[in-house]
């Protein structure tokens, strides 16, 4: 029976009947996709997560299970696995053995599954040992069998099998509009954030995992590793949190952080609306140009501009800022690896991330290199969602399968999170950053950014690197590190930089960068932190032990204040 004759991801089971309030779909299911990533916060993923019953009157349900239940991602008795295509060698490339089934990522509520198709990818011979999965499937791209090369034939050359599910936007799937109105309807009933895409996504690359091992005759237990893109970046460090089976990630354009923005800090809040304001008032003046996109692409994806962010919706809906803070609290460190950072380490798993400089999703690169520089993460200068890189970037970047190579194989090391320093003489910019463990870079390439506005505003995605600004480093042998020396713009109020460095790694080009930096030059900053203001000498970042330090600002916000984590940035993360 053809895919397209099924019951699939998002078609209820039973006939659907709304049971609750109507508040208009649109709106509705804008702001479940908001809240849903905005309910990532910092509690540990044992806090019970309840309904709240309005009034501030705190949570009710305290006796539900974890977010993230093991006893539900693991039980293979519960996949209801429907065979679609049965084992047979690809009709593509003929390299590999191929299997098309269907299965119940969970019943999501009483009487409503939530399916989707699983394609299951091991060698010709033998069992495959372990998988690369991905989520980021058209969910029409399942009727046939899938090519095989590049990086997906060393693997299978190699033993590990591939996996490949569907991570989309609910309104891209059959029914999936009027799932997702239910899913609203729900959560804005039970504030409860298992009604959400954000545990969802998650959900459906774990099952998938046990749908892969349930098939014994062809998997093995051996590594997992996951990656993508926005939602698909954002669901493998999810799962990587939750399913101790999960080994390594590569997400791309994704946050990591718990930064202030995500826990809607009110300074944070106030300094990101002063730039919202200061932009879009100059641009309606004609002083600006929008460069390469419209207005409205800035109205859409800044923070607090959209009138679809978190706190707009969520207190139209007759939320209480306690209400919405409580919950926050509640599935406190479900989604970010900077919060698990002990437990990733201790696993031993392979973590990168490339958020780009200029992401709305992945807006907070300054707060996170600062306060998290030991997270493994590549910035791609003026990349990020529908931007144009740099002139200078890198243009042959293969960190993900270099990353996927080395974990399944044990190969070379990639390069580790390096410490990064600086000095401030005169209107020169010294800066110093040095790979203290593991390998040594063979090359070193510093970007800069002058005045830069806070992250999550319109004008810190409007404002690029210029293309002059930037140059190659040196390599001093003898202190053992890369230099370069910035002549400083004398007008500046501050400057922000990071460097990338590349090494070939088992014939695979792979770079890393150093924790992106802000020094404060002259008068009062324009957002983001500021560090030190001494003119002569600024300590900036460095990894230090492989165990991160928790942050004393973390543990006094999620007391304080928790909670709207991805805000508008989740809204958008849903779109794509």
């Amino acid at each position: 029976m053809g895919l397209g004759a099924r019951r699939v991801a998002g078609l209820p089971r039973v006939h659907y009947t709304p049971v609750m309030p109507s508040i208009g779909v649109a709106r509705r299911i804008a702001l479940l996709v908001a809240f849903a990533g905005a309910s990532v916060a910092l509690f540990a993923p044992s806090v019970p997560v309840g309904s709240l019953d309005g009034g501030g009157r705190g949570i009710a349900e305290s006796s539900n299970p974890p977010l993230f239940d093991p006893a539900e991602f693991l039980e293979e008795s519960t996949l209801d696995v429907v065979v679609l295509q049965d084992w047979h060698v690809d009709t593509v490339t003929g390299v590999s053995r191929q299997k098309l089934i269907e299965i119940r990522v969970a019943e999501w509520w009483p009487g409503q599954d939530y399916r989707v198709p699983v394609r299951l990818v091991v060698p010709l011979t033998g069992r495959a040992k372990g998988f690369w999965i991905t989520g980021g499937h058209e969910y029409d791209s399942f009727g046939g069998d899938v090519a095989i090369g590049g990086v997906s034939a060393t693997l299978l050359a190699g033993g590990v099998g591939l996996v490949h599910t569907v991570v989309q936007p609910l309104e891209s799937l059959p029914g999936g509009a009027q799932l997702a109105q239910e899913m609203s309807d729900r959560f804005l009933q039970t504030h409860n954030a298992r009604y959400s895409v954000y545990w969802i996504w998650p959900m459906t690359l774990m099952r998938a995992a046990t749908a892969a091992y349930a098939e014994s005759e062809y998997f093995e237990v051996g590594k997992i590793a996951a990656s993508g893109g926005s939602k698909n970046g954002f669901a493998p460090a999810a799962a990587l949190i939750h399913d101790d089976r999960f080994t390594a990630i590569c997400s791309s354009v994704s946050p990591a952080y718990a930064s202030p923005l995500r826990l809607y800090d009110q300074a944070t809040m106030d300094a990101v609306t002063a730039a919202n304001d200061w932009f879009f008032d100059a641009l309606d003046a004609g002083e600006i140009d929008p460069g390469e996109h419209s207005r409205q692409w800035y109205v859409q994806n800044s923070w607090g501009t959209s009138g679809r962010d978190l706190h707009t919706l969520a207190l139209d809906a007759g939320w209480t800022w306690e209400e919405i803070r409580e919950i926050g609290v509640s599935t406190a460190a479900e989604f970010f690896v900077s919060e698990n950072w002990d437990d990733i380490t201790d696993r031993g798993a392979d973590v990168l991330f490339q958020p780009g400089t200029h992401d709305y999703v992945a807006y907070d690169i300054l707060w996170g290199a600062q306060r998290h520089p030991h997270i493994p993460v590549y910035y791609q200068p003026n990349g990020g969602h529908s931007q144009t890189p740099h002139p200078a970037a890198e243009t042959d970047v293969t960190n993900l399968y270099a990353l996927l190579v080395t974990h399944f194989f044990d190969g070379s090391p990639m390069l580790e999170p390096p410490a990064s320093s600086h000095r401030l003489v005169g209107e020169q910019l010294h800066i110093t950053v040095a790979f203290n463990s593991g390998p040594q870079p063979e090359s070193g390439r510093v970007f800069w950014i002058y005045d830069r506005a806070p992250g999550g505003s319109a004008p810190f995605l409007w404002k690029k690197i210029a293309d002059g600004d930037w140059m190659d480093m040196t390599f001093d042998a003898e202190a053992g590190a890369w230099k370069a020396t910035i002549p400083v713009d004398p007008a500046a109020s501050s400057i922000e930089f990071f460097s990338n460095h590349g090494l070939v790694v088992d014939g695979w080009q792979t770079y890393l960068s150093s924790p992106y930096t802000r020094v404060e030059l002259a008068g009062p900053p324009v957002g983001g932190i500021a560090e030190p203001a001494a003119k002569e000498v600024a300590h900036v970042a460095a990894p230090g032990p492989r165990h991160a330090h928790p942050s004393t600002w973390v543990g006094i916000m999620a007391a304080a204040l928790t909670a709207l984590v991805l805000a508008g940035a989740a809204l958008r993360l849903g779109r794509r």
